[in-house]
Formats: structure tokens, C-alpha cells, sequence
């Protein structure tokens, strides 16, 4: 069967899901087949709440099973600083996370890329649509609603604000929140008087989330999400997983997953991207200075 498992949660919906799960799974699959290999640990990036960030990668976990004839679990962290220390010290087999933090581990820390999200990752400000935000300047003496400073978004998009006049610290500042959720609640709320987050969450969030919230401009673009492997998978069933991913794209299953997400299929990792990543591999590894090993 396929267990879905947050590591530092104790949420009791999970029973109900592990519940759900076992009904799911084909009846095609021999058990002695399943118990034969160890359950695949894929460690998802907390940016969105944990019961839609399951919901919504469970139908790549059932694919996989049927394909790789393993079982499979999904894992998350409660916070950033948190799934990138598991990351690091080798706590999954498979890895969904932003492209930064994917270069990171690539370079540093013993994986190896397998696919990107063909959709570009959009950084856009949100505001209240009750008050909207006319020009950058209104945010000098404001705070801005992000997941995680560490997020390459909010690099990029503290690089973009700085060219245009505004810097952080001295003329606004950024506040943390736990998900990309999260941070787009406190800019419709007021608390902030802008998000910066994935155009990805703006379009999964609740309609009455939606309704409420305005998109005043894109502030930058980057490569999507990246799917990593750690290397002591043989090179083999990485390869093996990688096909299974590609074979859950052409399916009806992955056709919805990709249309609900907007990730837009999966593609090849590029040589610009990693000419892109490397030049914001110092900014990474600071942001991330009290978590990486010493």
C-alpha cells in the first residue's frame, strides 16, 4: 500500500488518507511484488499546506507504484529549514523542490537531476483587491508576506526590487510565514501589505482566497521545479523512475495533475539552466547558512 507521511505532524486526516490510500491502489500489483523493494521516500517542499501538498502529488505516488512495482511514501516537513536539512542529510530517495535548492544538492550533496516542471516558476506581488498597490514606492515602510527568504523567488525578486530603487531591510522588510498560502492570507488580510508567491499558489488556493486577492505585476521568472535522485539509487532505477514519470504524463491521471498544478508537463534539465542556478549559488548556500553542515 501506499503511505503518504508527514514527519513532524500529527495531523489526524492522515489516518483517514492511509485509509483511502489502500482502496486505491490497483488490485493488479502481487503483494510478494510490492514487499519485495523498500518503500521510495519522495520528500515534497512544504510550499503549500500539507493536506493539499499530498492531495495533490498523490496521483504521481499511485503511478509510480504501478509502474516501479514499489511501494511508495510522500513526505514533507513542517517548515523549509526543515525539509532542507532532511534533503541534505539524505533523508529521501526522490526530491521535489525549487531549482536552486535542486543545483545545491546536485553540486554538493550526492544527487542527480532527473526532470524540471516544463512551466516556469512566476513571482508575483499580490494585494488585497480592496487595496491595490499602484507603484513600488508604496512599499517603502512595508512588509511583504513570503514562505521563506530562502525561496529563489523571493532572491530574485529582492535583486528586482533593489534595481528599482527599494531595498530590504532599509526600506521594507520581508516577513516569514509557514506556505505560500499562508503569506497570500496575511496580504489579503492586511497583516502584509503585499505576497510574494508562485502564480502556482495564487491558482491552487481557495476560491475565496482568489476572489479576494489582486496580482499587481510579475516580478520575475525561473525555471520550474526540479525532480532529483539521490545517487545512492543505482543509475539504473533512476532511469526507471524518470520513465515512470514520463509515462504518467501521457496519462488522463497526469494530464489533470498537470492541468490542476499549471507545472505543465516535465522536460530535460538544460545546460542554462545550470549556468542560471550557479550564478545564485552563494546568495543560496548564505540564506542557508544555519542549516547546511558546517
Amino acid at each position: 500500500y501506499t503511505i503518504c507521511r508527514v514527519k513532524g505532524s500529527s495531523m489526524n486526516w492522515l489516518r483517514y488518507l492511509l485509509v483511502c490510500c489502500c482502496f486505491l491502489l490497483p488490485a493488479q500489483v502481487p503483494a510478494q511484488e510490492q514487499t519485495t523493494l523498500r518503500p521510495l521516500s519522495i520528500g515534497l517542499m512544504p510550499y503549500l499546506g500539507t493536506r493539499t501538498l499530498l492531495a495533490n502529488y498523490q496521483p504521481i505516488a499511485l503511478a509510480l507504484e504501478r509502474e516501479l512495482k514499489q511501494p511508495i511514501q510522500l513526505n514533507t516537513a513542517p517548515d523549509y529549514d526543515t525539509f532542507i536539512k532532511r534533503v541534505v542529510d539524505g533523508e529521501y530517495d526522490v526530491v521535489v523542490l525549487a531549482p536552486h535548492y535542486a543545483r545545491l544538492v546536485t553540486r554538493d550533496y550526492g544527487y542527480s537531476p532527473l526532470l524540471v516542471h516544463k512551466a516556469p516558476i512566476r513571482g508575483v506581488l499580490i494585494t488585497s483587491r480592496s487595496k491595490p498597490l499602484y507603484s513600488t514606492e508604496e512599499l517603502r515602510g512595508q512588509t511583504i508576506a513570503i514562505a521563506e527568504r530562502s525561496a529563489l523567488l523571493v532572491i530574485v525578486g529582492a535583486l528586482t526590487l533593489s534595481d528599482e530603487g527599494i531595498k530590504e531591510g532599509s526600506d521594507y522588510q520581508f516577513v516569514e510565514t509557514v506556505s505560500h498560502s499562508s503569506a497570500l492570507h496575511n496580504a489579503i488580510s492586511g497583516k502584509s501589505r503585499a505576497a510574494l508567491i508562485s502564480y502556482s499558489t495564487l491558482t491552487l488556493a481557495a476560491p475565496e482566497l482568489q476572489k479576494d486577492a489582486l496580482i499587481w505585476r510579475e516580478l520575475n521568472t525561473i525555471p520550474g521545479q526540479f525532480y532529483v535522485a539521490h545517487n545512492r539509487i543505482p543509475p539504473e532505477r533512476q532511469k526507471a523512475i524518470k520513465a515512470a514519470l514520463l509515462v504518467f504524463e501521457k496519462t488522463p491521471d497526469g494530464q489533470q495533475f498537470f492541468e490542476k498544478t499549471r507545472h505543465g508537463g516535465y522536460r530535460e534539465p538544460t545546460r542554462e539552466d545550470g549556468e542560471f542556478l550557479d550564478r545564485l549559488l552563494p546568495e543560496t548556500r548564505r540564506q542557508l547558512s544555519k542549516v547546511l553542515p558546517k
